[in-house]
């Protein structure tokens, strides 16, 4: 039987810390325990980091244009920059035009079905969610991010 050379608690003959308080009796040397490093998530749906900043810069008003204007933004956009071939630009038009598919094809779907109660209430209230995913991509734009709309990036006809 020991006794630590800090406190004088009573300790076993082989103890190599202090019950009581702690102390290293002679071991290893304990390294200090560092708190783990949190890592940032990582959104597999934002582009941002793709596009160089001159080319955000160049076709700012164009992308803005395209989530403003709808299907003529995407028109303007496409004869505008046609010889410029920029990945942020064609980016932008597929994403509007992936949220005006999914408007045509909710559109169709509820005037097919007008003569039912529900699925024109669910139709308006769905064209309502696609109009709103268009106010979040303008603002995204606006602060310089490109992300993949919400319930649009899990459409697949035109990744």
């Amino acid at each position: 039987m020991k006794n630590c050379p800090n406190c004088n608690a009573p300790l076993a003959d082989d103890a190599v810390f202090c019950t009581n308080c702690g102390t290293n009796l002679g071991g290893a040397p304990i390294a200090p325990q560092q708190p783990p490093v949190a890592q940032p998530a990582v959104n597999e749906y934002d582009h941002t980091a793709e596009f160089s900043p001159e080319e955000v810069h160049d076709n700012k008003i164009f992308a803005l244009s395209i989530y403003a204007l709808g299907f003529i933004g995407i028109i303007i956009a496409l004869l505008a920059k046609s010889s410029d071939n920029s990945a942020y630009l064609r980016f932008h038009i597929k994403q509007q035009l992936m949220i005006t598919i999914a408007e045509v094809l909710v559109g169709f779907i509820t005037a097919v079905l007008s003569w039912t109660c529900i699925v024109p209430i669910a139709g308006a209230a769905m064209l309502g969610f696609l109009g709103v995913v268009e106010i979040i991509c303008f603002i995204n734009v606006c602060r310089n991010k490109s992300v993949e709309p919400l319930l649009i990036r899990k459409l697949t006809f035109l990744k």
